[in-house]
């Protein structure tokens, strides 16, 4: 039936929520900037050049994905990659506790083949939840061998928020804000904008989205730092003039404390 109405030129949707984020869209759309336009027809051939053998599959691993937020400026932990396989964890440049995750382009949801350990307070029990994941992955993923992890310093907050961009195919470029963490993709509280967005939309999508009510000060609570995040927003929506780019997604971003900006700790990029 989808296919049918397709074909005649009838817009269509598999879900109610789906056809309502379109409407959303649809009714604050507005043409690009001239400068948007310009910039994405200069990056494709750059972007495409850069992809390298990480972006064989159209997902970028966590450690190529960052990179890409270093170039918009979206602040992110210091992190090491180590070989999966190493007999022995070697000293790092940051002290413990520390998270570990697996790094690879083919899994986007580490959390779903057991692929994140946090808290990890030395280097014995670092090198067992490394040996758990290889043993983890190669049970539930037996065509995938890990080669890399990736170590970061635990990073603490007031609050985690997931901020996305997509291309939808009905509405163009879209970023959106939510409450962050696991479940992100069950919880229906979200603001959503074409993208790029300049501070005062970002803003205004801040103010939609009921769980961050607290992180305003909420009863007496500490102020999270929502000019930082704001600003994170406009950052990522500036993806739209990047022609290669089909959906990012940083979460959790951890909202620090008001003045101490935030930090993007996952992320995932998705090449067209």
């Amino acid at each position: 039936a989808l296919a049918a109405l397709s074909g005649a030129g009838v817009p269509n949707f598999r879900t109610p929520e789906a056809c309502a984020d379109a409407i959303a869209a649809a009714l604050g759309r507005r043409s690009p900037a001239a400068s948007l336009r310009q910039a994405t027809s200069q990056s494709a051939a750059k972007k495409t050049a850069e992809r390298g053998a990480t972006a064989t599959a159209g997902i970028l691993d966590e450690l190529a994905s960052g990179a890409r937020l270093d170039r918009l400026g979206i602040p992110r932990p210091p992190a090491v990659a180590l070989d999966a396989d190493i007999a022995r964890v070697p000293d790092l440049p940051f002290p413990y506790p520390v998270a570990l995750k697996i790094l690879s382009g083919e899994i986007a949801h580490k959390t779903d083949v057991g692929g994140v350990a946090l808290g990890i307070g030395d280097a014995a029990t670092l090198m067992t939840h490394m040996q758990r994941m290889r043993a983890e992955v190669a049970q539930r993923i037996p065509a995938l061998r890990l080669q890399r992890v990736l170590v970061q310093p635990m990073i603490s907050g007031l609050g985690e928020v997931l901020i996305g961009y997509r291309i939808d195919r009905d509405v163009g470029p879209l970023i959106m804000l939510a409450a962050g963490g696991v479940l992100a993709e069950i919880d229906r509280d979200r603001s959503l904008r074409l993208a790029p967005v300049d501070l005062d939309t970002a803003r205004e999508m801040i103010a939609e989205v009921r769980a961050l009510i607290a992180l305003a000060g909420y009863r007496g609570k500490a102020k999270g730092d929502l000019e930082a995040l704001a600003q994170a927003i406009v950052a990522l929506s500036q993806l739209a003039s990047e022609a290669d780019v089909a959906e990012a997604e940083i979460n959790p971003l951890i909202v620090r404390p008001a003045g101490e900006g935030v930090v993007a700790v996952d992320a995932l990029v998705r090449l067209v």
